[in-house]
């Protein structure tokens, strides 16, 4: 026992260097990927529970302290000065098959959503509002687990030392059961601040100043077991292997928006804003560590890596539009969102020289023309307001397309939502919204090659009250 004990030590000696291979690969697949510089910014939830109960159809509508977010040229049909604060919940499913087994799993995140202010400057005619808070408006919490029979062949093995002193490349990697679970927790926020101005009667202008805060925590935990007992032989008799990676992703960086709204009659507005290209500055710090389990009950465990990684990521230009109509106590809304995804890049931050990681970073850049499309969302919502009632009703759909080149229907994200509102005073109003998404999706990394096909619902509840000052 004790040769063999002196053994195992003897040929772990060079294992490290084979599982940070790995590591790396699985890094790449998780982070400074095109696919996740663009789901950074892929479908925001945005803020204010009457616009999300509204399918997010805001863009005409604005006359709330989210029309900071939405379109600032909303601001100026406040007829007073306002605080609003929400928090929301959400329930995050996912039915996830894998190597024809099927793992359901959920879970659920609270959080504050926004908190901001809105004033209205007296003036002899016209009106000018200003709005500063801080408001979340893209959330990254999700979960996926899954486990299967494996037969895909994968890139582990070792060099490992056998009785007579030779070493030998042994592979463990293929026809074993797999179990992964993938967890992130985190949004991307913003102080925001703005204003918006009436030129004329009919016409409004106003422009948002967002200084973006958030972070992103990514856990990855990986498991591979030797079921059947295939690996059986000495030196390669494996057992058991388990990799855990984290990721803690920190987002700063700031832009600008510039609405404009305009009434057409008394009843009928149409909106329009441009978000100018904005840059992200990406912060990652990144730890690994791993253990491997052998028939006999010898184990190894290693740190395979950490490290801090900094990069930034440019979006072009959004814009988005929309209408409403008042009819009596009806409103109804749609909007429209144009993003162009192939312009999106990543660059190096400043100060930083070109080394080969950050060329290798730049090489990736020619992905996004191949790999994504412009992607033209629409939404459409409406309000009810019962009449002799401090009562209002509201609900909404909206789409938001894959921003995948050739994807298939079946990846778009689908939301449908409703909620209300209830007046408790003349200065005080409660506020409630429920908005479910459903969207499916295809993932894959080092270790899962032949992927992951996922079925996601999303239940999201906002509530939040507004007090008229």
């Amino acid at each position: 026992m004790i040769s063999i004990s002196m053994t195992r030590e003897e040929r772990m000696k060079n294992i490290t260097a084979i599982i940070l291979a790995l590591f790396l690969m699985t890094l790449g697949a998780s982070a400074q990927t095109p696919q996740e510089a663009v789901n950074f910014l892929y479908d925001e939830e945005g803020i204010g529970i009457k616009a999300q109960s509204m399918g997010n159809a805001f863009i005409g509508v604005a006359d709330d302290y989210s029309a900071l977010y939405w379109n600032p040229a909303g601001l100026t049909q406040l007829d007073q000065s306002e605080i609003e604060g929400s928090l929301y919940h959400l329930k995050f499913n996912n039915e996830a098959t894998f190597a024809g087994s099927t793992v359901l799993d959920d879970r659920n995140f609270t959080r504050l959503q926004s908190l901001g202010l809105a004033y209205k400057f007296p003036t002899i005619q016209g009106s000018f509002v200003v709005a500063l808070g801080y408001n979340r408006f893209k959330n990254y919490d999700q979960y996926l687990s899954f486990n299967g029979f494996s037969h895909d062949q994968i890139d582990l093995g070792f060099d490992l030392e056998d009785d007579k002193g030779e070493v030998n490349y042994y592979p463990f990697d293929r026809d074993v059961l797999r179990t992964e679970e993938i967890r992130q927790d985190g949004n991307l926020g913003a102080w925001s601040f703005g204003g918006g101005v009436q030129l004329s009667p009919n016409f409004s202008m106003g422009v948002t100043l967002d200084f973006f805060t958030g972070k992103n925590q990514y856990m990855m935990d990986f498991f591979q077991e030797d079921k059947n007992n295939i690996y059986n032989q000495y030196p390669a008799d494996y057992d058991f292997y388990e990799l855990h990676d984290k990721i803690l992703t920190e987002f700063s960086g700031w832009g600008i928006k510039v609405g404009g709204l305009l009434y057409i009659t008394n009843d009928l507005r149409f909106g329009l804003t441009v978000d100018f290209p904005r840059a992200l500055f990406v912060s990652e710090t990144y730890t690994s560590n791993d253990v491997i389990y052998f028939d006999d009950g010898y184990s190894s465990e290693a740190e395979l890596s950490n490290g801090e990684w900094e990069y930034v990521v440019k979006y072009p230009f959004k814009f988005s539009g929309g209408a409403a109509l008042d009819l009596g106590p009806f409103t109804i809304a749609g909007s429209f969102e144009f993003r162009d995804w192939t312009q999106v890049e990543f660059d190096i931050p400043e100060g930083q020289s070109l080394s080969s990681d950050y060329q290798s970073l730049l090489d990736d850049n020619r992905y996004f023309a191949q790999n994504f499309r412009e992607t033209f969302g629409y939404s459409a919502g409406g309000e009810f307001r019962i009449p002799g009632t401090e009562v209002k009703l509201r609900a909404g759909y909206r789409i938001v397309p894959s921003p995948l080149v050739n994807a298939k229907q079946i990846l778009d994200r689908q939301y449908i939502s409703a909620g209300l509102g209830y007046n408790l005073d003349k200065n005080t109003s409660f506020n409630f919204s429920f908005t479910r998404g459903d969207w499916k999706k295809f993932s894959s990394d080092s270790f899962t090659p032949s992927g992951t096909y996922e079925k996601v619902k999303s239940e999201r509840f906002l509530v939040g009250i507004t007090f008229k000052i």
